[in-house]
């Protein structure tokens, strides 16, 4: 295992810990459906995440992909300039409710380390925007919950670079 490919999986893991934090029931998504695969890369959901609703009937169901990027901002700029050959049209065609998420040791000043990309909010001929992952009212994740969990990314990544 690569150091990418091991921070790609602790990014899985954090992101994962957050949704659980947020009160979310957290699934793997099915395995031995056909994955949406570019090069090495897999960009099919990594799990499903629900808020139980009145009488443990789900309210709020959505599905979760998770990367790692060191850039945040040059994936996107990537992905852009690929206009519809773009990955996340690609998977917005099977999963159009997706919820794509980036995670990042060093984001932008003003930026989290969590950034997302909603499907739902995909609008054709218009530019890829991430938001930080808090600020996706729907999702009901607090800042502090966030704040938690860019001080492990910080922490764990620094030990990874150091190692």
């Amino acid at each position: 295992m690569d150091l990418l490919e091991a921070k790609s999986r602790i990014a899985e893991a954090l992101v994962e810990s957050i949704f659980r934090r947020a009160r979310y029931q957290v699934e793997a998504y099915p395995a031995g459906r056909t994955p949406l695969r570019f090069g090495r890369e897999d960009f099919s959901p990594d799990f499903s995440a629900a808020i139980p609703g009145e009488y443990g009937v789900s309210s709020h169901d959505i599905l979760i992909e998770v990367k790692y990027r060191p850039s945040v901002e040059q994936f996107i700029s990537v992905e852009n300039q690929r206009g519809e050959k773009s990955v996340f049209f690609l998977a917005r065609r099977q999963w159009p409710s997706l919820y794509f998420v980036l995670v990042t040791d060093r984001p932008e000043a003003g930026r989290s380390c969590f950034q997302a990309l909603p499907f739902s909010r995909i609008t054709p001929g218009e530019p890829f925007r991430t938001v930080n992952l808090d600020q996706l009212r729907e999702l009901r994740i607090f800042k502090n919950n966030i704040e938690d969990h860019e001080e492990l990314v910080r922490r764990i990544f620094g030990l990874l670079a150091g190692a």
